[in-house]
Parts: structure tokens; sequence; C-alpha cells
């Protein structure tokens, strides 16, 4: 082994060294002018990007002759309920899905909305048949389930304007 005279053991263990400064001040420092260069990019980013009001222009127009409002146009629609579907769809086994909906169709239709409504209650028992549990879940699920509801029920009838679901509870 090597043996260390006492002034090497002296100067390895800072015995002859000047004192150590305070950190702290330095760091306060530092801390300091990156607070003032941030808030200075801030304020220069701001005034750069800042909207500035614009003041509307003053036009010196005559008011024009108070018309007489025309009603708007509106159109009623028909809303035609459907009794409540409540079928066992395929997949899983065992689960049951219970849908109501109503029917939208065109104002002045003359077609009987009780045979087409009954149309679209037996097709849509039979779509609810062969669904499975997958095909309902979620937003895009009942976003899907509605297209397909109402191009069943635009073949009964051309009348149909939209459909709308009330009720999906599956259990």
């Amino acid at each position: 082994m090597t043996e260390l005279s006492p002034e090497a053991l002296a100067i390895l263990s800072g015995a002859g060294a000047p004192p150590k400064r305070s950190g702290w001040i330095a760091t306060a420092g530092t801390v300091a002018a990156l607070t003032l260069v941030a808030a200075g990019g801030g304020w220069a980013l701001g005034t750069m990007l800042g909207a500035k009001e614009a003041v509307p222009p003053v036009a010196e127009a005559t008011p024009a002759p108070a018309a007489e409002p025309t009603p708007a146009e509106t159109v009623q629609s028909a809303i035609v309920p459907l009794a409540p579907v409540t079928a066992d769809i395929s997949s899983p086994p065992g689960t049951q899905l219970r849908l109501g909906a109503s029917l939208v169709m065109k104002a002045g239709s003359t077609a009987d909305t009780a045979l087409i409504a009954a149309q679209v209650q037996a097709d849509t028992v039979v779509f609810a048949r062969s669904l499975e549990l997958a095909q309902v879940e979620g937003s895009r699920g009942l976003l899907h389930l509605r297209e397909d509801l109402l191009e069943r029920a635009k073949l009964r009838s051309a009348d149909v304007e939209d459909i709308l679901i009330d009720t999906l509870v599956v259990k």
C-alpha cells in the first residue's frame, strides 16, 4: 500500500483550501434573471399577438322603411309512435333488447300511418333478432342502428323522413 504523508492527507481532506462561498445567492440571482426574461418575453408576445379592438365605422344611413314581416313557412311533420319492441338478440344467448322508436312522416302524407307503423314495427322485430350485442354498443352502434332502421322504414314508405329512437335497453 502506498503511504501518504501528513501534508498529502491534509490536501485531500481540504484542510488548506479556502472556505466555500454560499451558492444560494448565485441560485437566487439566476432564478431572478430567468423570471425577468420570461416576463419580458410574455409581454412582448402578448403585444404582438394581442387583438386590437376595431372601432366600427359609423355609417350615415337613412333608416329603411319597416317592411311587413312575413310569417316563416312552417313544416309540420307527423310523429307516429311505434309500440316498444322486445326481442332476443342473436349473440350472446339469453340477451334481450327493448327498443322504443317513433317515425317522422312528411307533412301532408296521404299514406295510412297505422299500416306503415305496423309494418315498420314488424321489420324492427325481425331486424332486432339478427343483432349482436357488439353492434349496438356505444354511440357508433346507436348511430348505425338508427341508420339501419331508417333504411328499412324508407323501404316501406317514401313518406318516412326520419326515425327517432326513444329508448334502447339491453338486458
